[in-house]
Parts: C-alpha cells; sequence; structure tokens
C-alpha cells in the first residue's frame, strides 16, 4: 500500500532526481499525482461501472410537485457522484427509469431522467409526464476521496496497482518541454495500465456481455 509521499518518492525515482529538485519539489508533483489518479479513476468508472459502487440510496424530489432531485439538497449531501446505476420508483421493485437528453425529456413519456450540473452538483429531473416528488430508489458509483495530505492512500484503486499511479504521473517529465518519456519507461506504464483496467473490468471468468435496451418513443 503506498500513500502520496510513497507515490511522491517512486515518482521522484522515475523522473531520475531528488526532492530538492525545484523543478520536481513537492508543490509542483502533488497536484500531478492527483491528476494521474483522476485520469484513472476515470477509466476504472469506464472499464466496470460497478467496481466504484456504492449501497443504494433514497432520493427525494425538491418538493411534492416537483421534478427535480438536486444532490446538494439532499438529507446527506451527494459531492462523490460518479455515475448512474440504477434510477427506480421508491425501491428496489420499483419500475426502472430510462435516462435520456435533456432536449427529449418532455416527448419522452413516463418514467425518463435526465442529469445535468457537474458532478459535485448534479441534478435529477424525471420526465414531465412521470409522477412528481416521488422518492427514487438510486444507485451510483463514486469519485473517491481526493488526496490530502502525504499520510493519504488513493482510494479507488487496488493497493497492487499503487504503482500505476506515480507512472501515470510520468508525463511530468514534458515540464518545460524539455524532456520526454523513456522508451522503456513508457511501455512499462502502457502494460501496467492495461493490465489494471483488464482486471478491473472482467473480475472473474465470464466473458463480458454488452446490453441492448429497447426504447419506446
Amino acid at each position: 500500500m503506498a500513500n502520496r509521499g510513497t507515490i511522491r518518492t517512486s515518482l521522484l525515482a522515475l523522473l531520475g532526481t531528488s526532492s530538492d529538485d525545484p523543478l520536481y519539489s513537492a508543490t509542483v508533483l502533488n497536484p500531478i499525482i492527483q491528476q494521474a489518479l483522476d485520469a484513472l479513476l476515470a477509466d476504472v468508472q469506464d472499464a466496470n461501472p460497478d467496481y466504484l459502487a456504492l449501497p443504494p440510496i433514497t432520493l427525494a424530489a425538491d418538493s411534492a410537485s416537483s421534478h427535480l432531485y438536486t444532490f446538494a439538497s439532499q438529507s446527506t449531501p451527494i459531492t462523490d457522484f460518479g455515475k448512474w446505476l440504477d434510477v427506480r420508483y421508491t425501491d428496489e421493485d420499483g419500475t426502472p427509469l430510462a435516462e435520456c437528453r435533456l432536449d427529449e425529456l418532455r416527448e419522452f413519456g413516463t418514467d425518463y431522467f435526465t442529469l445535468y450540473g457537474t458532478d459535485e452538483s448534479p441534478i435529477l429531473q424525471t420526465s414531465h409526464d412521470s409522477p412528481a416528488g416521488t422518492a427514487l430508489y438510486f444507485r451510483y458509483a463514486a469519485w473517491p476521496a481526493e488526496l490530502v495530505d502525504d499520510s493519504s492512500v488513493p482510494a479507488g484503486l487496488s493497493t497492487r496497482y499503487h504503482d500505476v499511479v506515480a507512472l501515470e504521473a510520468l508525463f511530468a517529465f514534458g515540464l518545460g518541454g524539455e524532456q520526454q518519456r523513456p522508451r522503456d519507461l513508457e511501455m512499462r506504464w502502457r502494460d501496467r495500465r492495461a493490465q489494471m483496467l483488464s482486471r478491473v473490468g472482467r473480475r472473474g471468468i465470464q466473458p463480458s456481455r454488452s446490453r441492448v435496451v429497447a426504447v419506446d418513443l
């Protein structure tokens, strides 16, 4: 298991420099490490949305007559939203809702929704013909917490792949436009990154499947 301080030490070694190098100070590298981690987590969410799933919650409408569900206004504000996984009326046995674009919401009839706004403060809106004010069963994949200090450990990645964060951060070679990432490190980064995403995307022996959803217009 590697914390941010350990990852930064590894990154300095890969860069072939030391912590007293002003070009690669902690002030410079800490944001780069966070950016590298965010890039990996985004690809993890796309490779397997279930990987960072949280237990289901209930979304309350903004009012009894509203089609809006403001995440920041929930009894426990939702600030870590990454991807929606399941949206249903009331509970896990409720009728599922399908996603559509905001400009389609009025024409699509009942049992549709859209999400808009940034991940930090999204709003879910149900279609005009859907019942207003109804509680929604909601399951989503979350963004893990950011690294706040050198003792912070990257959440959302297996400890077996914490080295990939340092390898991902090797775009730091290009600071100032003076260096390129060495070919051997480039190959190592690509191999370990692909290995991690392959493991995330397929966690058993069953082949991956695609799902086709019919939409009634």
